[in-house]
């Protein structure tokens, strides 16, 4: 097991990264003292595989849980999910001193983040990542929040949990679609800071998750200690933590161009990180070469569904409800070189709009 410390003075905790560790999840929630009222939050398909370990991890240790369950699926990233979960605790007399135990992939872990931030004001709660992106990304950093139809995660809070668990041998089930669009949140940790994790995603990635799960680990434990490091030192995003968004800007517009049906978050985000390149050689001195090897990484984990009949404009539409459009101005994440983006606070709109129609259009 790897313990990764996000260090944020009265808000720090552990992330534990481990093959096995979701028979020790009980024992490990024990340690942080929470109250005897927990509540798990999960879906239907996530309890089937994988749900008698946590809660017998749990028994084990002392806990007896509470359950909610919610729908798998960024279209059940809303108020409306939200607020069901608001019913069920008030339901289960939840108080200031109950823990969310959020059990699942990204969405479960976004949507249990932004309700222990809301809920009475603010409750703990303790990420157990269920999908490689949460494990590598989302489920770390304190970022919760849900959608609109006018765009992604425009409403939400910086709420951080108490630990984050993550258990690899939990992605032996998940479907290959979603191991590979974890697979590109990967590749992105290792542009923005690591060339030894680029490399390592390129040659071992078709091993995953069955046949090398050491390499596995030490993927997910060096991305995890990539975003803990740049969270602690900058924990709200004003200027560092904004290298993250590596491919958000346009990624996060194609999924909500698209109604979030078309392309898994990871897919839309690889979509975003090609269309970034481009402008990174237009706009910030990227070689060819260079671009031209992440292009080759982010296509060789698969087959991109491709974009068809998307309009260029509508797209471009969303990027202006984007948290990242700020004084009429676009900022990107741009590489430089690999292991290394600048923040480009001042895009020209003509650039995006010159890369939205011809990759909109080739990719058509």
């Amino acid at each position: 097991m790897s313990t990764i410390q996000v260090a944020l003075q009265t808000r720090s905790y552990s992330v534990k990264v481990g093959n096995g560790l979701l028979s020790q999840t009980g024992s490990l929630v024990k340690e942080l003292q929470p109250s005897q009222n927990t509540i798990v939050i999960s879906s239907k398909t996530i309890l089937s595989l994988h749900g008698e370990r946590l809660f017998r991890s749990l028994r084990r240790a002392g806990l007896e849980a509470e359950l909610v369950t919610i729908p798998e699926g960024e279209k059940y990233k809303t108020l409306a999910t939200v607020e069901k979960i608001y019913r069920a605790l008030s339901r289960l007399h939840a108080n200031r001193k109950t823990l969310l135990i959020a059990f699942g992939g990204g969405v479960i872990g976004d949507v249990t983040g932004f309700v222990a931030a809301s809920y009475l004001r603010g409750l703990p709660y303790v990420q157990v990542p269920t999908t490689l992106l949460a494990q590598i990304d989302s489920s770390i950093g304190g970022k919760t929040g849900v959608n609109l139809p006018s765009g992604k995660n425009l409403v939400g809070a910086f709420h951080q949990p108490r630990a984050v668990i993550a258990d690899p041998l939990l992605l032996a089930t998940l479907p290959p679609r979603e191991l590979r669009s974890g697979l590109y949140e990967a590749l992105k940790y290792g542009v923005i800071r690591s060339a030894e994790l680029l490399e390592l995603v390129e040659k071992k990635h078709t091993r995953f998750p069955k046949r090398d799960k050491q390499s596995l680990e030490q993927m997910i434990t060096e991305c995890a200690r990539i975003k803990a490091e740049i969270v602690s030192q900058d924990e709200t995003e004003s200027e560092l933590r904004m290298v993250l968004n590596y491919g958000h800007t346009l990624g996060h517009a194609l999924e909500a161009a698209t109604q979030y049906k078309t392309f898994t978050h990871g897919e839309a985000i690889a979509h975003g990180m090609i269309m970034a390149n481009q402008l990174a050689e237009r706009l910030n001195g990227l070689d060819a070469s260079e671009a031209a090897r992440i292009n080759t990484s982010i296509q060789g984990i698969g087959q991109l569904p491709r974009p068809r009949r998307l309009r260029w404009a509508d797209v471009y539409r969303h990027m202006l409800s984007d948290k990242k459009f700020v004084d009429q101005r676009f900022r990107f994440v741009l590489p430089r070189h690999v292991g290394q983006v600048d923040i480009v606070k001042d895009v020209p709109r003509s650039a995006v709009q010159s890369v939205l129609r011809s990759y909109l259009h080739a990719e058509s």
